[in-house]
């Protein structure tokens, strides 16, 4: 059983988590089908439904996964049952409500059908992450508000919270309290799109990425207790929370420019918007050295792999791609394309691999059953087809993009020609989509079955290896500065597009090439780095 009986009533939320996370997957799937054939399932599921169904399927799996974990965590943080179990049964029906309610308004958006209320759309709005409409958004907030009361009459005293839980306190209030703007309805087109991005970009380089530093401080912790990391954790966790408050809302500028405010605004947002990953990198890799020196190994190895891939996913998709696509001379170019598509699928792939991490790291203790060699084998599998599967479809949108430029922003063709141009690049999309999809079916089966069939308790112990390069963390640094170098490269192919050799002969050779190498380069690293450091845990090589 697990030390404290409330820490069931994350279950139901682990189990939210997982089907909404094979229905954000479905949907992603139709979506990418109209790239193949346009008019599939055209009156239907119409594009921007499918999307809507991806995106916000996306957003209510992550909250289902964090309020689980918190619900899971808060007890032993606290030292005592949660208080006012009831109101955890209340938020937990009004996401259900807010979900199921919710995803059968979308449909409306085909139809144009709407309620109206107070001058606000009631069952949906059509904004871009931000679909669902004012009945829904107020469940939400509801939702947030009631387990806001949980958390804070659990937790002890403020003067007795270590910097990470403040960090995620504060860092879930502000994420909330940014869902706000993002659903007051503008007329005025460039207003809306002003305020939905508070919501959508500053959830991203400001609340969320302060809120899931403080988890992962807070994991660091349990798993690693040692007194003197708790001082590597506040560290770092202070660094981190400066950053996010300079350069997380500076770098929503390189959005503002595009909405029609002034033109300062993308070179502001481009240059500071790629720094805040750098504490949770140095706090990972002090971490790893005090768990060293104490001999700590880690039996949860699924949750661990996990943990590797927010990191890995952040330096790479989150700070370096976004740095090469956020330059003014850069953004000017792939704004708006699938360019932009391969920063935004590796950048919410490292908030998805935090979330998976918590449900492995509270799975056995909900279930009340041993880590055995099934569920550390399959989580396992399901982090090396999800990670590659996601490398390959996210640098496949990138290649995409490069002709899409060329076509669509040099050389003046039709709309209908470029996607044609485009959909050559599918079969990429396609195969690492599908090797996601079997990851997630690795990764569903391990955490379900764990949670309701039997376990037969066998233990799962590593091969016998000795330390290579693959399996320890031996060169690492040089790999994260040959990163950052294909990084500059792919910067500098996008740069390219400005020379006279393509805009004047309207030769993209230069561009396609340069960009190329950097985004293959860039892939070819990530799937390196993912494997040496995970092996690197598991067989206990990750001396620094």
């Amino acid at each position: 059983m697990p030390a404290y009986k409330t820490q069931k009533l994350a279950a139901p939320l682990v189990v939210v988590a997982v089907l909404l996370f094979f229905i954000q997957l479905i949907f992603g799937g139709i979506a990418a089908l109209y790239y193949i054939s346009p008019n599939a399932l055209s009156g239907i599921i119409n594009f921007n439904l499918a999307r809507a169904y991806h995106l916000n399927g996306l957003l209510f799996w992550l909250f289902s996964a964090t309020f689980a974990a918190v619900i899971y965590v808060l007890p032993v943080l606290s030292g005592r049952e949660i208080a006012y179990p009831g109101l955890v049964k209340a938020v937990i029906a009004l996401l259900l409500i807010t979900v199921i309610g919710g995803f059968l308004s979308l449909p409306l958006m085909q139809s144009g059908s709407n309620i109206w209320g107070f001058g606000q759309p009631l069952l949906y709005e059509g904004k871009e992450y931000v679909e669902l409409g004012r009945i829904w958004d107020i469940l939400v907030l509801l939702a947030f508000a009631l387990f806001s009361i949980v958390v804070l009459k659990t937790l002890p005293p403020m003067r007795e919270w270590p910097l990470a839980l403040w960090a995620l306190v504060f860092g879930a209030a502000i994420a909330f309290v940014l869902y706000v703007p993002g659903n007051i309805f503008f007329k005025h087109v460039p207003t809306s799109e002003y305020f939905r991005w508070w919501t959508v970009h500053y959830w991203v380089e400001g609340a969320l990425e302060v809120a899931y530093a403080g988890a992962f401080g807070l994991l660091l912790m349990v798993l690693i207790p040692r007194p003197e990391l708790k001082r590597v954790v506040d560290k770092y966790i202070f660094y981190d929370v400066v950053l996010a408050a300079t350069s997380g809302i500076l770098g929503q500028g390189h959005h503002y420019f595009w909405i029609g405010t002034p033109t300062f605004w993308i070179l502001v947002g481009g240059v500071f918007s790629a720094l805040e990953i750098l504490p949770l990198t140095l706090m990972a890799f002090e971490a790893l050295k005090i768990a060293k020196k104490a001999n700590i190994k880690f039996e949860n190895i699924p949750s661990m792999y996990f943990m590797v891939g927010i990191l890995l996913f952040g330096v790479v998709g989150v700070a370096l791609q976004g740095l090469v696509i956020t330059w003014p001379w850069t953004n000017w170019w792939e704004h708006g394309t699938w360019v932009t598509m391969l920063h935004a699928h590796e950048c919410m792939m490292a908030f998805a691999m935090g979330a998976i991490s918590l449900i492995y790291f509270a799975t056995p203790g909900l279930a009340d059953k041993p880590i055995d060699r099934t569920f550390t084998i399959w989580g396992k599998r399901a982090f090396t087809l999800i990670a590659t599967g996601q490398i390959i479809m996210a640098t496949s949108f990138g290649l995409a993009g490069l002709p899409q430029i060329f076509n669509f922003w040099v050389l003046g063709k039709p709309w209908s020609v470029v996607l044609d141009i485009r959909a050559k690049f599918m079969p990429g999309v396609l195969v690492g989509a599908s090797l996601v999809f079997v990851g997630f079916l690795y990764y569903a089966a391990s955490i379900l079955r764990h949670m309701f069939f039997p376990v037969r308790g066998e233990k799962y112990e590593p091969e016998k290896a000795p330390p290579t390069f693959m399996n320890t963390l031996r060169g690492m640094p040089i790999l994260i500065v040959l990163a950052l170098v294909f990084a500059m490269i792919g910067t500098a192919g996008l740069w390219s597009f400005f020379s006279d050799h393509v805009l004047v002969a309207k030769d993209p050779t230069i561009p396609y090439t340069v960009t190329s190498i950097g985004f293959i380069g860039l892939a070819v690293l990530l799937e390196l780095m993912l494997v040496k450091f995970t092996r690197a845990l598991e067989y206990g090589y990750y001396d620094l």
